[in-house]
């Protein structure tokens, strides 16, 4: 009896153990034959969840890079962002910090993933608590980007306790949103909101947020209107980034949303790039001629002497 006992207590903890193991959420690489991101199963090019099951729609492979990656890489010198491009990452959302607090490590990511051609966009995490401030936070974003080739979304980040705790109702946070989004587009950049299901449905009206969603729901479910970019999993292992790292899909070609070619505005001062570079000197769009100094900006309402000649430059900053 104490045998029988005995040998059934066995058959089901083991029955239990395989149960268990049936609902465990792999975290990270997961299982053997994980592809070159180290999130699910197959090879190079494989486009799975954390299951291992195949996302249909993918366009692009894109990480999320902050301070906590750089720290976590630092014992081998640093990200090495070519191996992160040969294993199959072709877009970095880079965290650009809080109002007036820099990532201290955004300059670097930013010039790394730059340098190994991977494209790039940023995020910014809000904390804002009316519609001026948020107007702010999107001048501090402009004016920390504009020397950088973006050519992925600038995405604003409302997942806020501050925001929560300071009792802001849906409408005052959906006004905030906006008015952030609406700066950064009239810039020339595109906007995209950042946020979880939980965000999405209780604490935004998105009937009148009709942007681009960065849709941060681990696991299986990437659906949701107006979708164009899914974090899918924290816990990705990537080759040259140390530490867990996050996994992104973009179901958009972002090179045909974001022009490579185009005025940008940053405050009062007007920039052109040609593929996302800031242009410098003389400047031919359409049938007017501009003059764009130094340091990108274009010249206006003055006559100046350039080269021993006078040149004058109307209000719209075409020459006269």
């Amino acid at each position: 009896m104490k045998k029988n006992r005995t040998a059934i207590l066995k058959h089901l903890c083991a029955c239990a153990l395989t149960i268990a193991m049936a609902f465990v959420v792999p975290s990270a690489g997961y299982a053997a034959g994980t592809d070159t991101l180290g999130f699910g199963v197959g090879g190079p090019g494989t486009n799975v969840d954390a299951y291992g099951n195949p996302v249909s729609g993918v366009v692009a492979k894109g990480i999320t890079v902050s301070k906590y990656q750089y720290r976590a890489s630092a014992a081998n010198g640093g990200i090495d962002w070519d191996t992160v491009k040969k294993s199959g990452v072709s877009f970095a959302m880079i965290r650009l910090g809080y109002y007036n607090d820099l990532d201290p490590n955004f300059v670097e990511n930013m010039k790394g993933a730059l340098a190994a051609g991977l494209k790039t966009g940023i995020f910014f995490y809000t904390q804002a608590l009316d519609v001026d401030t948020a107007r702010a936070e999107a001048d501090f974003v402009l004016s920390q980007i504009k020397d950088y080739p973006i050519s992925y979304p600038v995405a604003y980040d409302v997942e806020s306790d501050t925001i929560l705790q300071n009792g802001l109702t849906k409408q005052q946070i959906t006004d905030q949103v906006k008015a952030f989004c609406e700066r950064i587009a009239a810039a020339g950049y595109r906007p995209i909101v950042y946020a979880n299901n939980e965000w999405l449905n209780n604490h935004l009206d998105m009937t009148q947020l009709p942007y681009d969603i960065w849709y941060a729901r681990y696991g299986t479910v990437n659906e949701y209107p107006n979708r164009t970019i899914w974090q899918c999993t924290d816990h990705g292992e990537v080759p040259g980034i140390g530490g867990n790292v996050t996994v992104e899909y973009a179901f958009v070609d972002y090179g045909t949303l974001i022009p490579s070619d185009g005025w940008k505005q940053v405050g009062n001062d007007w920039y052109y790039v040609k593929n996302y570079i800031h242009q410098t000197g003389w400047l031919t769009v359409g049938d007017k001629t501009y003059y764009l100094g130094a340091d990108g900006k274009m010249v206006h309402d003055i006559t100046v002497n350039l080269d021993g000649k006078d040149y004058t430059f109307g209000s719209d900053g075409a020459l006269q």
